[in-house]
C-alpha cells in the first residue's frame, strides 16, 4: 500500500506525458502478397484430373541462374497445384497479379478452342465460390491457339465455370526466356462474371493428357499487387527476363 501511495503522489506532482497520436501511415495494410519457389510453398497441394495420370510439380534450380524455379512436366497428365486459401488478397485492395514464367515444352498441338486438343503447358488459374459452385480465370499458355483468344469451358454440370485467355503461344516460346505478365484480375472478375469477389484462390496447371504428349513449364515467381507496374508493356511488347527475379 505504501508503494502505490508513493507512486500515486509522484503522478499528481507532475504532468503525464501524453502519448503519441498514431498515424495512420503506421496502421499500413499489406500492399502485396508474394510467391516465390525458394522451396514448395507449405500447404500447396497437387490436385490431380479425375482419372488422368497427375502431373509433376517440383521445385528445380534455374538452369539459367542461380534461381529456384516452380517447374512442372506432364507426360500425358494432368494436374493443378493450389494454394491455400489467400485471406490477405482482397481484389478492390490488390488487383493485380503478376507472375514470370517460360515453357520448355509445349503439348503437341495443343489448343483450348476445342475439347480434344484443351492442354496447356502452365496455366493460371484465379478462383472464387464454393466447390460446387466455382467461377475461375485461366490465364494459359497455349500452344496453336493465337494470343488473345477468349473461351469459356464448364466442367461437373456446369458447377464449375472458367473463363480463359491465350496470354502466350508457341511464338513466344522459341527464346525459352522469362516472361512478365501482368493482368487487372478485379477487372477481368468485373468484365467477365459481373462481380468482383470477396475471396480468391490460386492454382497452377500443367496438362498434356488430351494430346498424349508431353509438356513442361517453370514459373519464378507470382504475386499480388496494389499497383500497377510503371509504363507497363502490352502482353506483345512484354520484356523477356532470362534468370532475373523481379521484385
Amino acid at each position: 500500500m505504501g508503494l502505490l501511495m508513493l507512486l500515486g503522489s509522484i503522478c499528481q506532482g507532475r504532468e503525464v506525458p501524453k502519448q503519441p497520436a498514431v498515424s495512420p501511415d503506421v496502421l499500413t495494410v499489406p500492399q502485396i502478397w508474394r510467391q516465390d519457389f525458394d522451396s514448395l510453398p507449405s500447404g500447396w497441394v497437387v490436385r490431380p484430373s479425375f482419372k488422368t495420370s497427375p502431373a509433376v510439380f517440383a521445385v528445380v534450380t534455374n538452369s539459367s541462374s542461380v534461381n529456384r524455379v516452380l517447374a512442372m512436366t506432364a507426360d500425358s497428365a494432368s494436374a493443378t497445384l493450389t494454394a491455400p486459401p489467400l485471406p490477405e488478397v482482397e481484389l478492390n485492395r490488390m488487383p493485380w497479379l503478376r507472375w514470370s514464367w517460360r515453357v520448355t515444352t509445349l503439348p503437341t498441338a495443343g489448343d483450348g478452342r476445342y475439347p480434344a486438343q484443351d492442354d496447356q503447358a502452365i496455366g493460371i488459374y484465379v478462383t472464387s465460390g464454393t466447390r460446387f459452385n466455382q467461377r475461375a480465370l485461366a490465364y494459359r499458355w497455349e500452344t496453336e491457339t493465337p494470343v488473345g483468344t477468349e473461351g469459356k469451358v464448364t466442367y461437373f454440370m456446369g458447377a464449375i465455370k472458367v473463363s480463359w485467355i491465350a496470354v502466350r503461344n508457341k511464338a513466344d516460346a522459341t527464346a525459352g526466356n522469362f516472361i512478365l505478365e501482368e493482368r487487372n484480375v478485379r477487372d477481368d472478375f468485373q468484365r467477365v462474371y459481373g462481380f468482383v469477389p470477396d475471396k480468391v484462390y490460386l492454382g497452377i496447371c500443367c496438362n498434356s493428357q488430351y494430346s498424349k504428349t508431353k509438356a513442361a513449364a517453370e514459373l519464378d515467381w507470382i504475386e499480388f499487387s496494389a499497383g500497377e507496374t510503371e509504363s507497363h508493356p502490352t502482353s506483345a511488347e512484354a520484356p523477356q527476363i532470362s534468370g532475373l527475379r523481379t521484385k
